[in-house]
């Protein structure tokens, strides 16, 4: 890898990690109740702090392939980022707390971009490709779903009825680990090596098809050429769609017709 590279990978894991390390800590000790939640003192200690660091990534991975980059320009771009990235999760109204501790991980992450130094750089090791996608790349890729798929930003096969070309869909409770495996397998023939990864969210990104992740929910996975497409819903449902994938899938369940394009 080149020093930039290196720094913005650096960053990666970073932030990765300590998203990780934030989110099960919240999960063990949270103290939230009842519906709407109300959340403690010790809950705006914790959950904030993955919100921030989530959102910092964000914008860290839009640096992904701008390994032209200065180092010293890299590292002054990874500090903007983490002094001033924001999401809906870390605008608006906050709880003093909140705002404490979501600063405290910011000057951390800056602090840790400052001391990236050559040994330190030196041991980074690789991580998987994935960028998050611009705005505008981001609608224009929402633009020829549309266009080859039908799909108008929300819900999409079996939910709504909007595919232009034969779907067929599972109910997740009937696909096995080893059909997860089967079907990565068969796509990774069919898919480009870099695949697009749409989410509800809107934190679109293009991905190494290595972390294609098929037990997906609310995300579309495509590639470039739009001649295929995977929707996961929230109703744990797996849509197919192209020539050769609903062949595909068709030929996995052969003997289990009686879960295709059925919710039983």
């Amino acid at each position: 890898m080149t020093q930039t590279e290196s720094i913005i990978t650096a960053a990666r894991r970073y932030l990765t990690e300590q998203f990780a390390y934030w989110a099960a800590k919240y999960s063990s000790q949270k103290t939230e109740s009842g519906i709407p939640y109300t959340y403690t003192d010790t809950d705006y200690n914790l959950f904030p702090r993955y919100n921030v660091l989530r959102a910092i990534l964000d914008r860290v991975e839009m640096l992904v392939g701008q390994y032209h980059l200065e180092p010293d320009d890299c590292k002054e771009q990874l500090r903007q980022a983490g002094s001033t990235a924001s999401d809906i999760f870390t605008g608006g109204q906050q709880n003093a707390i909140s705002l404490q501790t979501m600063q405290v991980e910011r000057i951390k992450f800056i602090r840790f971009i400052d001391d990236l130094d050559a040994e330190a750089l030196r041991l980074v090791e690789p991580l998987p490709h994935r960028r998050r996608l611009s705005e505008v790349e981001s609608r224009e890729v929402r633009a020829q779903l549309q266009e080859h798929w039908n799909f108008q930003g929300n819900y999409w096969e079996p939910l709504e009825k909007l595919s232009p070309r034969p779907v067929k869909f599972i109910l997740k409770e009937h696909i096995s680990a080893g059909d997860y495996s089967t079907i990565t397998t068969a796509l990774r023939k069919m898919a480009a090596p870099m695949v697009l990864e749409i989410t509800e969210d809107r934190r679109d990104a293009e991905i190494a098809f290595s972390l294609f992740d098929p037990d997906c929910y609310e995300t579309i996975y495509c590639d470039r050429t739009y001649e295929w497409i995977i929707y996961g819903s929230h109703e744990s449902t797996l849509a197919f769609g192209g020539n050769k994938l609903v062949e595909f899938v068709q030929q996995l369940f052969r003997d289990r017709t009686e879960f295709l394009n059925k919710w039983i």
